[in-house]
């Protein structure tokens, strides 16, 4: 194993944790919400956070009042650090209904994004149209994160079946991940919905999701069950958090995890 996978290039390397693939990872990736930080706060995460960071999502339409120059730069702090980046957010959708995604997807890759998000977070938009959105993107040279879900929506659960058929019309349409939103699953709810995804990952691949984690109770439980493997969505100032439970420091029996090693 690499000093990488194991840390020992990081401080107290005498102690041991879990192995984790190095950047760039094709399993276990975190995702960052940016909700319009500034440069100064993205060069701050990206020094003391950055190794544990795969892809940075640029979200809730912040970007629609922040100049082009500087969303550059701060695209380019984000990939200086190895993480790729991808548009996501209310503006995704609005271009939509504007009839500008091609315009839209064309400056994304231009301003030197990876990929982009596929969603109805406030609009409704048919399975056809997100699977044509999705074929647009790709033709444009994206990545397509597509959601499942819709925010504010948490009865979007309740038909497994309608999720799965949305889900395999996604993956034939060309996208990268399925998100899985958090409303319905984890957030907004009385008891998680645990369920839903395990019969999700027994019918597909689990690296075929980003499943959006926002609370600490949420996280543990996809990397306790789904292993430090799972993809997450999480906010910037839980990365470290996150990272630690990968590594079996944050989370019960961590002596035996480790002392396996």
């Amino acid at each position: 194993m690499s000093e990488d996978r194991l840390l020992e290039h990081k401080a107290f390397p005498f102690v041991r944790v879990a192995p984790r693939p190095q950047k760039p990872r094709g399993i276990g990736l975190t995702i960052v919400a940016d909700r319009g930080m500034g440069l100064h706060r993205a060069s701050d995460l990206m020094e003391s956070a950055g190794d544990y960071i795969d892809l940075v999502k640029i979200g809730i339409g912040a970007y629609r009042l922040q100049s082009e120059e500087f969303l550059r730069r701060k695209i380019e702090i984000f990939r200086e650090a190895g993480s790729a980046v991808f548009f996501a957010g209310d503006v995704t959708e609005a271009a939509l209904m504007q009839g500008v995604s091609g315009k839209f997807y064309e400056k994304v890759k231009q301003l030197g994004a990876e990929a982009v998000e596929v969603s109805s977070a406030q609009v409704a938009v048919s399975l056809r149209d997100k699977c044509e959105l999705i074929r647009m993107a790709s033709d444009c040279g994206l990545k397509v994160v597509a959601e499942a879900g819709q925010k504010g929506r948490e009865d979007w659960t309740h038909s497994q079946s309608y999720v799965v058929a949305q889900i395999k019309a996604y993956q034939k349409a060309g996208a990268w991940k399925v998100l899985v939103q958090g409303e319905g699953i984890s957030e907004g709810v009385e008891k998680m919905n645990e369920a839903l995804v395990l019969n999700l990952v027994a019918q597909f691949d689990v690296q075929d999701f980003i499943f959006q984690a926002k609370s600490s109770a949420s996280q543990e439980w996809y990397i306790d069950t789904l292993g430090n493997n799972a993809n997450l969505d999480v906010d910037d100032h839980q990365v470290i958090d996150v990272e630690l439970m990968r590594r079996g420091i944050r989370k019960r029996g961590v002596f035996g995890l480790v002392g396996a090693l």
